[in-house]
């Protein structure tokens, strides 16, 4: 389970309750967010969270009724605050922004204030899970672990690459051989696997190969891709070359 408490990327920006609109407004310039969070100073107990205001209500509550920069940022709160503990679920957050409409959840850890989680920010996470879903997809898809062969036929069962071809890499079995290329590519720890873009404008797509098969350099090779720190075992398509370490030529990586 991820825990709300982990999704939290800043410190609480708070406020005292005497603190006057404009320093709040120059507060929110400075530390570039659209919320703060108002504490009261308790003797007894610390730090206690009384109520939270927007930018939104410093224009709605403050400016369109005529309050000036000099009234006090309590008089614009908002006092029923919906907090979450910093141990419960992601997923209850989801549940809770849906259920009560608002944008913004402090999170506390028994009374310590510990941040705040926007619905933006969920869903900033979850654009990166879905990448991270996508980006093994594209591996598959762009620089195919396995490419369809046709079975040979031998004299008591047929063999398919499957099972002719499986490999071992680094204690990981269960590569089938590729179809034959007119251009074989080998390579060597050190040397960068290049998968070209077919998008235009989009980037090529450029990982660090730290493993292969033999010591001739056969594939599959594991691959550390740059763009996200994530390691594959790819058979290169037709649409990859190996760019080779300094101090060894290109002819190394082609027969």
């Amino acid at each position: 389970m991820i825990y709300i408490g982990s999704v939290v990327s800043r410190p609480p920006v708070t406020v005292a309750r005497a603190t006057t609109i404009g320093e709040a407004a120059q507060e929110m310039g400075r530390a570039g967010v659209g919320a703060l969070l108002v504490i009261d100073d308790d003797q007894q107990v610390g730090e206690r969270l009384v109520g939270i205001v927007t930018d939104r209500d410093i224009v709605l509550r403050g400016v369109a009724r005529g309050i000036g920069p000099d009234g006090r940022i309590d008089a614009l709160m908002t006092i029923e605050v919906i907090t979450v503990p910093a141990g419960m679920g992601v997923e209850r957050a989801y549940e809770i922004f849906r259920d009560h409409a608002i944008r913004r959840l402090p999170v506390l850890d028994g009374r310590r204030i510990v941040g705040m989680v926007s619905v933006d920010d969920l869903l900033i996470r979850g654009e990166q899970e879905i990448a991270d879903l996508i980006h093994p997809l594209c591996d598959e898809t762009f620089a195919p672990h396995r490419e369809a062969a046709p079975p040979v036929v031998t004299g008591r069962t047929p063999v398919t690459a499957r099972t002719a071809g499986t490999a071992t890499v680094g204690g990981l079995a269960g590569f089938a051989a590729p179809a034959r290329r007119r251009t074989a590519l080998h390579a060597h720890p050190g040397d960068t696997l290049v998968v070209h873009s077919h998008i235009p404008r989009a980037p090529d797509r450029l990982g660090e190969i730290f493993e292969v098969r033999t010591e001739a350099g056969d594939p599959p090779f594991a691959v550390r891709w740059s763009d996200t720190g994530h390691v594959s075992f790819v058979y290169p398509g037709p649409d990859a070359e190996v760019r080779c370490a300094s101090g060894r030529s290109a002819a190394d990586s082609t027969h």
